[in-house]
């Protein structure tokens, strides 16, 4: 059972892991095959799960990915108000390595992995803005992104 509260109709939270993974200045991005909005991938976290056993476990079944080095970089805790439906999702976003030798590195263009209703892009750090990339503070965050052992707390509270 996914974290997920629903308070009524219209308003919700939920806890997320989402994986940052980056090769040769490129980002992986998703998104639904009916939706333009591209995110990192990720999931819902299962009830007693961690957050990193979540972002194994969906990276395994999204792309065959096998983690063993993952480092928390970001907290973001993110408030989606639109006009029939407010969103309070906690989100823990980690660096994942990635092999040199595994098939996914080596895709070019739009591409599907494992599960279905999703596509998936490398995107080159310097086109991010050519994308519609959600939440909002991917691409800022993404720029200034450093290798280093702080992990940078964020709060967005976002009205579309």
């Amino acid at each position: 059972m996914m974290i997920k509260f629903s308070i009524d109709n219209d308003r919700s939270f939920h806890l997320r892991s989402a994986a940052i993974i980056q090769h040769k200045g490129r980002v992986l991005f998703q998104r639904p095959v009916d939706s333009e909005n591209w995110f990192l991938p990720g999931g819902r976290v299962e009830h007693f799960e961690s957050t990193e056993e979540t972002l194994k476990r969906e990276l395994m079944e999204e792309f065959n990915l096998e983690v063993n080095h993952l480092k928390l970089c970001w907290v973001v805790e993110y408030f989606l108000e639109t006009e029939n439906k407010k969103i309070q999702e906690l989100g823990m976003h980690y660096l994942v390595d990635i092999p040199e030798d595994h098939p996914l590195v080596h895709h070019q263009g739009e591409f599907t992995g494992l599960e279905d209703g999703y596509v998936h892009r490398w995107i080159e750090i310097d086109e991010l803005d050519q994308y519609k990339i959600v939440p909002e503070f991917v691409v800022p965050q993404l720029r200034k992104l450093k290798d280093s052992s702080q992990i940078e707390h964020t709060v967005l509270s976002v009205v579309r």
